[in-house]
């Protein structure tokens, strides 16, 4: 749609250059102007969206003594340093064998509860199990590897209600 907007914009440029030379320069000065305008804002947005979602951070470990539950060895610590709620949460979950570089394990994980500005939860997951690279482990013992995490998504605004 776009395309056709702009292909319809510079036919009538064409067209008012030919016949109407002041028409067109002051047309072409005039879009010039608002695409200026757009282009400023929508950075504005981008710099404020990546400077909050920066402020968001995970960090992860293999750790039995906060998470008890076998089934869930992943401990969690979400941040939100922003000044703006969060309602939806996703990052990458990577995990290496110590002192290697090659990624053993990889998963995405979501958090869908809120977390206020300010807030700090530590939570639980479970490991996928075709998160792993061939051959899979048959057993799973979170402490040995060495975790990471990436946060992929952040989702801003009030929590949908329960």
């Amino acid at each position: 749609m776009a395309f056709i907007i702009v292909a319809a914009l510079a036919l009538l440029l064409v067209e008012l250059f030919l016949r109407r030379r002041p028409w067109a320069t002051a047309l072409a000065a005039a879009i010039a102007a608002i695409g200026t305008v757009v282009w400023i804002f929508s950075d504005y947005q981008s710099r404020s969206q990546r400077s909050a979602a920066s402020s968001v951070t995970v960090t992860v470990e293999g750790n039995g003594t906060t998470c008890v539950d076998p089934d869930l060895p992943i401990a969690a610590t979400l941040s939100n340093d922003s000044t703006r709620g969060v309602n939806r949460l996703a990052f990458d979950l990577f995990g290496r064998e110590h002192g290697r570089s090659k990624i053993l394990y990889r998963g995405t994980l979501r958090h869908d509860r809120p977390l206020a500005p300010g807030q700090t939860v530590v939570r639980c997951y479970a490991l996928l199990y075709h998160g792993f690279a061939h051959p899979r482990p048959q057993i799973v013992d979170a402490t040995k590897y060495e975790w990471t995490a990436h946060v992929s998504f952040v989702g801003f605004g009030q929590a949908p209600p329960e």
